[in-house]
């Protein structure tokens, strides 16, 4: 869900479904008055009954309607959610948004994951991260020009969790397991990898009785893309799940580099 820039279109609040999940959207906050609102600052802008367009990578957008904002239950009663109409189920996540502008102003296509040109960008990057001959399995490849300069960007998924359950990895991860998101990109012709987001799990067994602390893992999963500010460029939202929880967040991308917004939301223990 979003508003639009500077207050002349209306209110796009922005949610999202987190991978797997049956449960309603988080709301995750909105655009409005040229700013981005978190979901607390949003709240009592976002009217009940309002239509929103569900967007699942791979699949075609579909309409959906709000209800009220309301709270999860405990332990998660500061989570707030946008109950919709149908209910969604949502294998591989979701992002809903309100209406506006186009949402995805140029094409966004789901890749075949057999490509060795980006398993090999993952290989480097886990080699980097001291895995000496990991296991590569790309899980997502996303192909869209996020900022509209007419180049091509990819969003490159891989994960290993060997002991995962759905969508959420184990409390640790054994050696060998990892979650990266990467984004592939390029900068004055040069070809450049931008990680989004990382895990590796500890190179040797972890010892709970050693008095460390827990190296918790986490599995990090491209929800959606989509323009939620009405500018023209597309927003990135991520899941970043663990064993008890798990949240979503929305990345500005340009190519100097990437920014955080406070459209963020999740729940856990």
């Amino acid at each position: 869900m979003h508003p639009g820039v500077g207050g002349t279109r209306p209110l796009r609040a922005a949610g999202a479904g987190h991978p797997g999940g049956e449960a309603q959207p988080y709301l995750l906050g909105a655009w409005a008055q040229g700013r981005w609102l978190g979901a607390d600052a949003a709240r009592g802008q976002v009217p009940a009954g309002a239509t929103y367009t569900r967007l699942q990578l791979g699949a075609a957008p579909q309409a959906v309607r709000g209800g009220s904002v309301q709270p999860l239950d405990v332990p998660c009663e500061q989570t707030l959610t946008v109950p919709v109409s149908p209910a969604p189920v949502l294998p591989g996540g979701a992002l809903f948004a309100g209406a506006g502008g186009p949402l995805q102003p140029r094409p966004v296509t789901v890749l075949p994951t057999a490509n060795p040109t980006y398993a090999a960008l993952v290989k480097a990057e886990l080699q980097r991260r001291g895995l000496r001959a990991p296991v590569v399995t790309l899980t997502r490849l996303v192909r869209t020009d996020l900022d509209g300069n007419g180049a091509q960007e990819v969003l490159i998924e891989a994960s290993r969790f060997r002991e995962r359950s759905g969508d959420f990895p184990p409390p640790v991860g054994q050696p060998g397991d990892y979650s990266l998101l990467l984004l592939r990109h390029v900068v004055n012709g040069r070809a450049v990898t931008t990680v989004l987001g990382g895990h590796v799990a500890p190179l040797t067994p972890w010892d709970p009785d050693a008095g460390a602390p827990m190296p918790m893992a986490t599995l990090y999963r491209l929800v959606g893309v989509a323009d939620l500010n009405g500018d023209g460029r597309m927003e990135l939202a991520l899941s970043s799940a663990y064993y008890e929880g798990a949240g979503v967040s929305v990345l500005e991308w340009r190519p100097a580099g990437v920014r955080r917004t406070p459209l963020e939301s999740g729940c856990g223990v």
